[in-house]
């Protein structure tokens, strides 16, 4: 194979590509496995990175859900019951769910005369009703109609106090 350092790179990278016994595929090799690993990683730094998942309960006030008692009897209680927001069905629905999921569900089909027509405020208001309807306790927080922070909250079980 004397000839074949002559033939010129383009032609020693291929016959080295055949070989599994090349340094530089070897190298390769070994810098597709650390991407992919690089790759499979960044999703579980970026979890633990600030986006960790904070119960329902005490991510809203008490005067929250006070304020969202009105703004569902003003806004929701003419087409829906404060019990059809409750129960098994609510937890079917929603339990493993975040309230960002909630929150942008109810914006974009409610009112249905006039979906979107509330303030978010408004929203974020009728939504605290509705989990303590469900059980979860108020708390000193404030919710609020920020994307990121409802994303983190999760609706279910384990984020109901004891």
């Amino acid at each position: 194979m004397g000839t074949v350092s002559h033939a010129g790179p383009a032609v020693s990278r291929a016959l080295c590509a055949l070989d599994s016994a090349c340094p530089s595929r070897n190298f390769s090799i070994v810098i597709r496995a650390l991407l992919l690993l690089l790759a499979l990683a960044l999703p579980a730094s970026a979890q633990s990175n600030g986006s960790a998942t904070r119960p329902v309960s005490g991510s809203f006030n008490g005067d929250q859900a006070i304020r969202g008692e009105s703004a569902f009897k003003a806004f929701c209680a003419s087409c829906h019951e404060p019990t059809f927001h409750t129960g098994e069905q609510f937890r079917f629905s929603w339990y493993g769910r975040t309230l960002y999921d909630y929150f942008r569900t109810v914006k974009t089909t409610m009112p249905e005369d006039n979906p979107g027509g509330l303030s978010d405020d408004d929203y974020v208001r009728v939504i605290t009703y509705i989990m303590k309807l469900n059980g979860f306790t108020p708390g000193a927080d404030s919710l609020t109609s920020d994307s990121l922070a409802l994303k983190r909250i999760r609706i279910g079980d384990s984020t109901r106090s004891p």
